[in-house]
Order: C-alpha cells, then sequence, then structure tokens
C-alpha cells in the first residue's frame, strides 16, 4: 500500500524514537519515509523467512511480531519480540545474502517495509543515517550475544526470573508492594523465548509460589517479592 502524508510523518515518529536517527537530515528521513511499502499480515504469516534473499528494513506499525528459530524438530527459539514502532532488521541484507533466522506475526498486524537497494541509496547520502542503521544492528547484536550466554550459562529458573523480573520493572513494580503481571504471552512463547519448553517453565513458576515469591493464576502472575525475584537472577 502506498504511504500517505500522515503515515510518512507516523514512521518519522517511530524513527526518531532511536539513538542518532536525529542527527538524519529532514530530506533522508523525508524519502525514506516514501519509499515504505505498508504489508498487512495475519496471525502467524511470515514477514521473512530463513534463507529468502534480503528483502529489506522492517517497521512494526501494529500487532506483535516474532523473530525466532526453528530446529529440524519444529522446537522453536524466539530470539526477540517487536511490538509498534520497533525495526526489524535482520533482512537487511544484500540480495545474495540469505536471512539466518524467520520473522513471522504474532497476532493480526502491520508492518512497512523498506526496499534493501533504497535504504542503501539513502545510506550512501547521509552519514548520519548510516551511523543511526549501524548503531541499531549492533545493539541487536549485543543482545543476541546476551542471549547466547543466557542459554549455555544460566538455569531455566534464572532465565525465567530475569524475564519476569524486566516486565515487572517495565510496567512499574516497587520494592515492598505487589505487582501485577498480566499474562500477555502463552507459556509456549514464554518457553520458546528463553529456550525450553513449557513444562520447565511451569516447573520454575511453580517453585517461585512455593518459595513465596510468586502468586499464580490463569489470567495474571503477582510479584509478591520484588526483592527475592532479583535474587533469583543471580542464583
Amino acid at each position: 500500500m502506498a504511504i500517505e502524508p500522515a503515515e510518512a510523518e507516523e514512521i518519522r515518529n517511530h524513527l526518531l524514537q532511536y539513538s542518532g536517527w536525529d542527527r538524519v537530515p529532514a530530506d533522508i528521513l523525508e524519502t525514506l519515509s516514501q519509499c515504505g511499502v505498508r504489508l498487512e499480515l495475519k496471525r502467524k504469516r511470515p514477514v521473512f523467512r530463513r534463507g529468502d534473499p534480503g528483502p529489506g528494513l522492517f517497521l512494526v506499525r501494529s500487532g506483535e511480531f516474532k523473530l525466532s528459530l526453528i530446529s529440524s524438530e519444529g522446537r522453536e527459539q524466539i530470539l526477540y519480540l517487536a511490538g509498534p514502532g520497533k525495526l526489524i532488521g535482520e533482512g537487511f541484507l544484500p540480495r545474495e545474502v540469505q536471512c539466518a533466522a524467520s520473522a513471522f506475526a504474532m497476532t493480526d498486524g502491520e508492518v512497512w517495509r523498506f526496499d534493501t537497494d533504497e535504504v542503501i541509496k539513502l545510506l550512501s547520502r547521509s552519514e548520519a543515517m548510516a551511523f543511526a542503521l549501524m548503531r541499531h544492528q549492533a545493539f541487536r547484536a549485543n543482545r543476541l550475544i546476551d542471549l547466547i550466554l543466557d542459554l549455555s550459562l544460566r538455569s531455566v529458573q534464572r532465565r525465567l526470573a530475569s524475564f519476569l523480573y524486566t516486565l515487572a520493572i517495565r510496567s512499574g513494580a516497587e520494592q515492598g508492594k505487589p505487582h501485577t503481571i498480566p499474562r500477555a504471552l502463552d507459556m509456549n512463547t514464554v518457553a520458546a523465548r528463553l529456550g525450553t519448553v513449557r513444562e520447565e517453565i511451569s516447573r520454575a513458576l511453580n517453585r517461585m509460589q512455593r518459595e513465596g515469591i510468586l502468586k499464580l493464576s490463569r489470567q495474571e502472575i503477582v510479584v509478591l517479592d520484588l526483592g527475592a525475584l532479583e535474587m533469583v537472577t543471580y542464583e
């Protein structure tokens, strides 16, 4: 779908939330915004698949998306989740280079796609844009290294505690006060994000409930002791 002026402004506003994009010249941002193509994707449909030639740079407009790897046995490892305003840069590759992972819609949603060749043309015109995009890609690479360390060195309980602690802090949790985390993600998604299986997540949750750290229900998780939850991340 063609980009309307209001959408172009929406794209610019999303990009300006990232470090370095405020230094990109206005005409470059305008050109990038105008060359975007809006794609509507139904739940479970791919944005791109592992092995595809580089399709371009993506920016989430609505919905929830995931970047993941799926083994030959069907086991999934989620690398990260992307909601509105998040860049998905793993498809921004030369045409002869294949995507190393797949991106899927977790809900019905929309993304803007910026063709690789068009983005490269703009990068050649703007050093500031090149540095802004390089900064984002480096951040993602560092996060993937952190994920590898988590999977290889930390127990499932530590990974889960760290995941829940981050969710709690982001949603305003305070020390000494119970805090509710809505169960926005299903158990299979959490397991895939943390590199394990649903049963291991259930066991870790139940253990933390027995220890008085959490209170569980079908709809939500209540953090009873934020300090104790943080301590588990270091065990």
